[in-house]
């Protein structure tokens, strides 16, 4: 984890900070939560989170009622949320650098913010060059 007093997290990071409590995932978002790191991410990263834990709920690595609960404790966090205006910025950040629209949007908001991404896709941390990518 880079000192950094603003932080574009992904939905990769979120996941990982539930599944690996004790990974740079957790410290990112602890860092958040008290505060010494401003967070942001879209909305559409919480759709992201679901669907991660819900392939591990369908595994019987996770109960539901604990994929719930992390789902609400995300929730909770003091992040700042960007939506629909991202659209255009990660549709042109999708092309631009040969990324998903969704990986676009983080994409886009780290740039706009001009703070890193954190993130534990290597694909995408490779194709941005503010990322910082988790172990």
């Amino acid at each position: 984890m880079t000192a950094a007093s603003t932080a574009v997290l992904d939905a990769s990071v979120l996941v990982r900070s539930v599944i690996e409590p004790r990974s740079g995932g957790a410290e990112w978002v602890a860092a958040v939560d008290q505060g010494s790191v401003q967070g942001h991410t879209a909305t559409l990263a919480f759709t992201g989170v679901a669907n991660a834990l819900l392939g591990y709920v369908r595994a019987d690595a996770l109960s539901l009622a604990d994929a719930t609960a992390a789902l609400n404790a995300l929730a909770g966090l003091p992040l700042r949320l960007h939506g629909p205006e991202l659209a255009p910025a990660a549709l042109a950040a999708a092309i631009d650098l040969g990324l998903s629209a969704y990986d676009g949007t983080f994409a886009a908001l780290a740039e706009s913010l001009d703070a890193p991404l954190v993130t534990a896709d290597r694909r995408l941390a490779a194709a941005v060059p503010s990322a910082e990518l988790l172990n």
